[in-house]
Parts: structure tokens; C-alpha cells; sequence
């Protein structure tokens, strides 16, 4: 019998006491707690890479056991068979033998400050009680033992007025592990970065700030009761917004091509991707596996996203000999976390940036720089640097490590991005463009240029279709062979079906006159009737007014607008010819009635 899956599982202890399939991984914990000589190490790898399971296996591997010190029979049930159980002297040393605070801050996530707060609190709180041995320590003074209820009080934990009491509390809880066991603790802070990303799209990024520069820095800089701490995140933070003045943090991100060792501790190799999809019998996937979840780089080392790879084989591993199955890649990655911040970017981006985008789509990469620290203090200034660095340590797009380069007249590098893989083009389409349509921005100019159109303003139509064709044209689907005029036909329909409360009716191509019109618009009221019609340039030196003026003189001479000329009702009827090229425009109206 197969082992199960174990999808959704992050924590350790409980993918192997179920029994679950585990591409073992636990040569890490050799490499970050002995190999490299860091009291404080940050991790950034994309969402669904296996962050909280890699911070878990730390956990379950070098924690004590507080009712029974030196007891390590929980780990020697859990690694048995790992990689790194073979490695006895380094057990000897490392299993089991620490108190170990593991805490994730990916739950503080709420759209206000005072939530966020009592979010943190809770956090904290749930940590504490992790502990409740202390409270019951021979060791520990009274003062100290009074130290510890106070972290297990979550109505005081989130007392803003209480705020020290908070941005202390992993300090505090250091101290207090190293009094009663005699041995510093390690310190896992799983996705370190969140309540930041959050609270830079929410509006309260200062107030975050004050939070949660004290209680990183207190607890991590010059900290005599931590042995190591180890932090995971998306992003690496600027060490002027959190991290002050903190000097021996050692970044292992995506770009660091120093230690494949730590490239390949996190996410699926091409090898263990084999050997997964060997083991359910699902040999034959490969290729589609390969072109859909494959093509990120950490460092050097080509990696695969385990989420994709084991979510596949879980759909398809009870169902690989039958022969009425479709297996087909689905697309696991879109809705696994939000997008909030990557999102605030949209209305921002430069019609330039808007085709370099469109690159991406096409197979093509973009050259850009990278801002190795980033600080969501920043965003808003929706610098395109900081958008590209988002796209690629979120894991929209992944960098070629072998074309790194330098610019000619500085020293900073520039990056080759590009989208790994045919999921997350998906993705980029799907939901990057999808927002991008239904902007803001796009709604503001798409009503404007409806209400133009019912008023026979030439140059309303005008200016507001030349906005949303320099920013929008180039987002389309270019896996399509129809003509020009059909694209154009398609892109005006799509926004006139996003300012569909403005339009009364909607007709493409109906039959009018003695033709097809390409589009009449009813207004609201029934009373004034737009019929347009639209041509495209061959090149940028046609002349598209006087294309634009033929199309007029089309809607007049095949009568398209002949059924509502005697219509008492229509008060108003407007001929609207438009001559499209690539992201330009020209425009003419004629009042007919």
C-alpha cells in the first residue's frame, strides 16, 4: 500500500507518525546549525516551498524534552531512516538536546492595527504556553516565575499600554529557558515578514514598525541568552526597518549561489521529483510535470515546487492504471496566498513596464535590477525595481544565475527574470492581468469614455481610449491568430462590458442596415443610439483620421444607423468612426440626428 500524501501537513512529527511519503531534507539542519557558524540566520524562499515544514523538522529534531531530559526516543522514532540519523556523532550532539521556541507570525494578517496587535499578542501567548513547565521551575526565582505568567496573560499581552511587556516577550522567554535548562535556546520564527507585508498594505506600517523593531531587535541583537536563531520569510527585510544596528545576520536568499547545501534544502530537485513521481506510479507525468512546476533557481541548483509536485500526486496516484482518467497538471499555486501587496503595484506600472510584462507572457525575460533589501516602508513609492523584486521573491518569476551581470556604469548587478513555468504564466495572467483590468484606473477612464461616446465628444473618446490603450493593449492572450480588427473588436467590448451600468444596451456585430455594424450602444435612458465602427492601420504612417472618417462615412452609406432615425424616442444619434494602431488612436463623430 502507498503511503498517503500528507498535503496540507507542515509540521514534522506529523507527516511521519501518519506514515506520509518524505523527500528527506534533514541534511539541512547539519548544514544551518553546524556547517555555518551564524547566530542568526534569515531564509527567503517563495510561498509554498516548504518553509513551516523545514522550520518544524529543526524543531522536532534538536528540542528537549522538559518532563525528561536526555530522552531522545521521540526523535529516534521520527528520523529513523533520515539521512541525517545516519550521522550518529552529530546526533549525539544536536538531537534533542536544546529548548527550542518555534513561533510563525503568518496569522497576524488583519487589515487594522489594533487587530493586528491582538493578533501578535495571541501569538505570543499561544508560545508561552508551550512552556508551562516553568511556572512550575525549582530553578527559577519567584520574580522570574512571575515574568513567565505574565507572557501566558494574553488580556495583558494585548494591552497597547502593556507594549514592553509584548516586544519583550521572546527576550524574556529566552532568559527564562536558559536559567532552567542551563543551555541557551534556539529561536525559529517562522514567516518573519508577514505582519510588514500586511501592514504596508493596510496603511499601518510606522505602527507595525514600533512593534516589531524592539521585539526583533532586543531578542536577536546581542542576545546572551540565545544560542542561534533562525528566521524564514518571502522577502529579505532592509536592515534599516527592522533589523537596527543588527550585525551578524547571515541572508541565505534565492539569489546566493555560495552552498548548493542550502539551494537544495528547500523545494524538490529534479531528482527527487523522479523518485516521488516513481513512487506513485506516476513515471509517465514527468513532462507535464516538468514544464508546469519546474524552472525555479535557488542559487545555482534548479528547483521544483513540492506543493505543485505533491498536490499532482495526490490527485492522480489511486487513479495512474486507469485508463478513463485524464491526468492533467492543474494549477495548485494561485490560490495559496494572497497577493496584496504585488496587487497595490498595478495602477502604477508605466505603459513601458505594461510591455515588458507582456515579454514575460511571450517567453521572453526582462533585465532588470534586483533591491536585495527591501523595506515595505518603501512601497509605496511603487518604484518598478521593487515590483520586479516582489515578482521574483514572491515566485512569479525566478532568475537565470549563469547571466548575471554587471551594469557598465555602476557596480550593481542586473537579473534575466522570467516566468519558470507554465502554472505560473497562469498565474501572471490570470490574476495580475485580471486585476489590472479591473482597476481603478481602468474603470475611471472606461466611464469616461462611455459618457463621451453618448455625448458625441470627440475628444473625450479620444483621450480617454488613448489612456487604456497605452497601458492596457498588450495584455492579451497572443496565443490567437484572429485579425487585428478582431483584437480591437474584443478589447472594446471588454470595456464596455466593465462600464455596463453606464450602456442601456450592447450589441456587437448586429445586423443593421445593409451590413453588420461592429458595435451600437443604447444609452441608459433609450435615448441617444452611438453606432461604432472600427478600422486599423497598417502601418504608424497610414492616415487614421482619414481612416477614421471613412468608417463614418460606412456607418452612413450601409444605413446602420437607419432603424433609429425616425424613432421619436432617440433624441440623439452619434456615427463613431476609430482607426486603431498598435497603442494609438485616432477618432472622428458625426451627429447624425
Amino acid at each position: 500500500m502507498l503511503k498517503p500524501v500528507g498535503v496540507g501537513t507542515e509540521l514534522f512529527y506529523k507527516l511521519r507518525e501518519k506514515g506520509c511519503y518524505y523527500v528527506d531534507k534533514t541534511p539541512l539542519i547539519r548544514t544551518v546549525f553546524r556547517d555555518i557558524q551564524s547566530d542568526i540566520m534569515l531564509i527567503t524562499r517563495p510561498r509554498r516551498f516548504g518553509k513551516t515544514l523545514t522550520m518544524s523538522t529543526f524543531h522536532d529534531f534538536l528540542a528537549i524534552n522538559p518532563e525528561v531530559p536526555g530522552d531522545v526516543s521521540r526523535q529516534e522514532n521520527w528520523f529513523r531512516g533520515t539521512k541525517i540519523f545516519q550521522d550518529q556523532d552529530f546526533c549525539r550532539e544536536y538531537m534533542g538536546k536544546f529548548p527550542v521556541i518555534f513561533i510563525s507570525l503568518k496569522a497576524i494578517v488583519n487589515s487594522n492595527f489594533k487587530n493586528a496587535y491582538k493578533q501578535f499578542a495571541f501569538t505570543i501567548h499561544d508560545v508561552a504556553m508551550n512552556f508551562e513547565y516553568l511556572s512550575a521551575s525549582t530553578v527559577l526565582s519567584d520574580r522570574q516565575k512571575e515574568q513567565y505568567d505574565n507572557l501566558t496573560r494574553y488580556e495583558k499581552l494585548s494591552d497597547p499600554s502593556s507594549s514592553a511587556l509584548l516586544t519583550g516577550s521572546l527576550k524574556t522567554l529566552t532568559t527564562l529557558l536558559h536559567t532552567h535548562h542551563g543551555r541557551r535556546p534556539i529561536l525559529l520564527i517562522d514567516e518573519y515578514d508577514v505582519p510588514l507585508a500586511k501592514a504596508a498594505h493596510h496603511g499601518y506600517y510606522n505602527d507595525m514598525i514600533e512593534i516589531l523593531s524592539p521585539f526583533y531587535n532586543q531578542t536577536l541583537k546581542t542576545n546572551p541568552d540565545l544560542d542561534r536563531a533562525v528566521l524564514t520569510g518571502c522577502l529579505r527585510a532592509a536592515k534599516e526597518s527592522i533589523f537596527t544596528g543588527l550585525n551578524n545576520l547571515k541572508i541565505c536568499s534565492l539569489l546566493d549561489t555560495e552552498r548548493n547545501n542550502i539551494s537544495q534544502g528547500i523545494g524538490f530537485t529534479q531528482e527527487e521529483t523522479q523518485e516521488v513521481l516513481s513512487y506513485y506510479n506516476l513515471t509517465d507525468y514527468f513532462d507535464e510535470v516538468r514544464n508546469n512546476y519546474d524552472g525555479y533557481f535557488f542559487g545555482n541548483s534548479h528547483m521544483y515546487c513540492p506543493w505543485d509536485v505533491m498536490s499532482f500526486c495526490d490527485d492522480y496516484s489511486e487513479k495512474s492504471d486507469s485508463p478513463h482518467t485524464r491526468i492533467k497538471a492543474k494549477n495548485y499555486w494561485i490560490n495559496t496566498s494572497g497577493n496584496d501587496i504585488i496587487e497595490e503595484f498595478m495602477d502604477f506600472i508605466s505603459p513601458e513596464d505594461t510591455d515588458r510584462m507582456q515579454d514575460l507572457l511571450d517567453g521572453k525575460p526582462v533585465t532588470t535590477k534586483i533591491r536585495d533589501s527591501l523595506c515595505y516602508g518603501d512601497l509605496p513609492k511603487h518604484d518598478i525595481t521593487d515590483f520586479w523584486t516582489l515578482l521574483l521573491y514572491t515566485g512569479y518569476l525566478t532568475f537565470d544565475p549563469e547571466n548575471v551581470r554587471e551594469q557598465e556604469d555602476d557596480s550593481e548587478e542586473l537579473y534575466d527574470l522570467r516566468i519558470p513555468n507554465l502554472e505560473i504564466r497562469k498565474c501572471f495572467r490570470d490574476k495580475i492581468m485580471d486585476f489590472l483590468h479591473n482597476s481603478p484606473v481602468m474603470k475611471n477612464h472606461t466611464t469616461e469614455l462611455i459618457k463621451a461616446l453618448f455625448c458625441g465628444d470627440q475628444e473625450g473618446v479620444q483621450s480617454n481610449l488613448s489612456g487604456l490603450l497605452a497601458k492596457y493593449v498588450s495584455l492579451r492572450d497572443l496565443t490567437t491568430k484572429a485579425p487585428r480588427e478582431n483584437y480591437y473588436h474584443g478589447f472594446m467590448n471588454g470595456l464596455l462590458v466593465n462600464g455596463v451600468s453606464l450602456v442601456g444596451e450592447h450589441r456587437s456585430s448586429p445586423e443593421s442596415g445593409d451590413g453588420y455594424a461592429d458595435l451600437i450602444l443604447l444609452s441608459p435612458q433609450e435615448d441617444v443610439v452611438t453606432v461604432l465602427e472600427l478600422k486599423t492601420a497598417r502601418s504608424r504612417l497610414d492616415d487614421k483620421i482619414a481612416k477614421a472618417e471613412k468608417a463614418i462615412e460606412q456607418i452612413i452609406n450601409t444605413d446602420y444607423a437607419g432603424q433609429f432615425m425616425d424613432n421619436s424616442t432617440i433624441q440623439a444619434v452619434y456615427a463613431c468612426g476609430i482607426c486603431f494602431h498598435r497603442k494609438t488612436c485616432a477618432v472622428r463623430i458625426r451627429q447624425l440626428k
